[in-house]
């Protein structure tokens, strides 16, 4: 969707979810906030995340959309409404761990532990703020929490044989599929048919045995020694990353801050955006909410 058809009146929203603003206690009364508010938010829960792992030795970088808004913008994405940064394994179970206690009281580190409400199985770490709302489309109706958040995501080594990748890759994006909503948005026809009876046997796996069977194959990330990542077995990304492109990190400004980044950012932006300091079109200058606020205290 692009920036001019998006909103954040809470007048031009669809009526249940004005509906649940006006009855659920929990929420109390919400404003609508603009995308340069929400993107501060993003980057003080940003700057938590970064205290916390210099506190404690941990290694993070910014990913994606937002290491391609450093690059060219010195900062967000100008119509960008979400935040991404990655983690090494072993530090982003760390992180799980000791976030539980040094999170402010501001924020909140939201997986299927500790939300038992949060089904977005492909996304298993958010930091969310706990005065906002950030809704997704499809998201109106849900109960878990929904601030504005940045994802955090692992990367894993990619196994040193073929068959072992391949099983390890195919897996998690079987079995997460299994647990997305079931969907014809691409029409009926025999993938269709097949992705929605597996959705279907995905209603009664529950996650965390999903969950158990995918970190099974984390011995495999383990033992390689290949100069290879990837996302990791609890996402369904491909993409992939030479370790000399990722490390040693360097610092990067973002928004006026200093941020790790990966090594060659070049390198990782080329192979995910192309040209990547081309603009894209208005009509391709897409975001994820469909409102945006914040709660009054």
């Amino acid at each position: 969707m692009s920036m001019k058809n998006k909103t954040n009146n809470l007048d031009d929203v669809d009526d249940h979810l004005c509906k649940n603003f006006k009855e659920d206690n929990r929420l109390g009364q919400v404003v609508p906030c603009s995308l340069e508010e929400a993107q501060d938010i993003m980057l003080s829960i940003l700057k938590e995340v970064h205290s916390i792992c210099q506190k404690y030795g941990l290694t993070y970088f910014i990913t994606d959309g937002t290491l391609l808004g450093a690059v060219r913008h010195k900062g967000f994405i100008p119509w960008d409404d979400d935040l991404d940064i990655a983690m090494p394994r072993n530090d982003y179970e760390i992180f799980k761990e000791i976030a539980r206690e040094e999170l402010s009281k501001e924020f909140f580190m939201q997986t299927v532990d500790t939300d038992p409400n949060y089904d977005l199985y492909n996304i298993p770490l958010k930091i969310r703020h706990n005065n906002s709302i950030l809704l997704e489309t499809g998201e109106e109706k849900k109960n878990y929490h929904n601030g504005i958040y940045i994802d955090i995501f692992a990367i894993d080594r990619v196994p040193d044989t073929k068959l072992k990748r391949k099983i390890q890759k195919n897996l998690s994006k079987i079995l997460l599929n299994m647990k997305m909503k079931i969907s014809f948005e691409d029409g009926i026809n025999p993938k269709s048919i097949i992705r929605c009876v597996l959705q279907l046997i995905g209603k009664i796996i529950p996650y965390k045995l999903i969950r158990k069977i995918l970190y099974s194959t984390l011995k495999w990330s383990k033992q390689s020694r290949l100069p290879l990542f990837y996302y990791g077995v609890d996402l369904t990304f491909d993409n992939e990353f030479k370790e000399e492109e990722i490390f040693p990190l360097k610092s990067m400004e973002f928004e006026g801050e200093s941020f790790w980044a990966p090594n060659n950012p070049h390198a990782l932006l080329t192979r995910t955006y192309g040209d990547y300091m081309e603009l894209p079109p208005e009509d391709k200058r897409e975001q994820h909410s469909s409102f945006i606020g914040l709660k009054k205290q």
